[in-house]
């Protein structure tokens, strides 16, 4: 289902939203604005995880690391060069956004990360999807907002794209 026609009260929103929300240029920037702009004036509760936040800032730092040093093994370069870690603005800005936005920030706990680990076998996801799929059945979220189409193999789930 298209995000432009989603009018549930509530949806579960994936890191790649916020990325294209937050990307100077995308395709999707518009769309995935517009829906964090609904959740902001609350016309529609949103939800996301803590792991969608590390996912969040994890994604930007790596692109500006790509960015500002060019073709670089990124992770061993943040492991000898720290400081590009606190220098990195952006993440921390997109943090910010986050933090002071509507979304509601669902906690990550022993019960969310035991059902993760039956949803990633069941519907083979990596973990951190599984996460996200355990947060929504503990906590009654039938709609996702998300660009990957692994959210397809979860029958609970109605999965709505940019």
């Amino acid at each position: 289902m298209s995000l432009e026609d989603f009018t549930e009260p509530e949806i579960f929103v994936d890191t790649n939203i916020f990325i294209y929300a937050l990307a100077k240029k995308h395709r999707y920037k518009h769309t995935s604005e517009a829906l964090l702009s609904k959740i902001n004036s609350g016309e529609i509760i949103g939800f996301t995880s803590s792991t969608a936040i590390n996912e969040i800032f994890h994604t930007i730092l790596i692109g500006a690391v790509k960015q500002k040093y060019g073709d670089v093994e990124v992770i061993r370069f943040i492991k000898e060069h720290p400081e590009v870690i606190s220098e990195c603005e952006v993440a921390y800005s997109a943090l910010e956004d986050v933090f002071d936005s509507s979304i509601v920030i669902l906690p990550l706990t022993f019960e969310v990360l035991l059902l993760a680990k039956t949803m990633s076998k069941k519907h083979n996801l990596l973990f951190s999807d599984a996460i996200h799929v355990a947060s929504c059945e503990i906590y009654g979220i039938k709609h996702i907002a998300t660009n990957d189409s692994d959210f397809e193999r979860v029958d609970f789930l109605k999965q709505w794209k940019p």
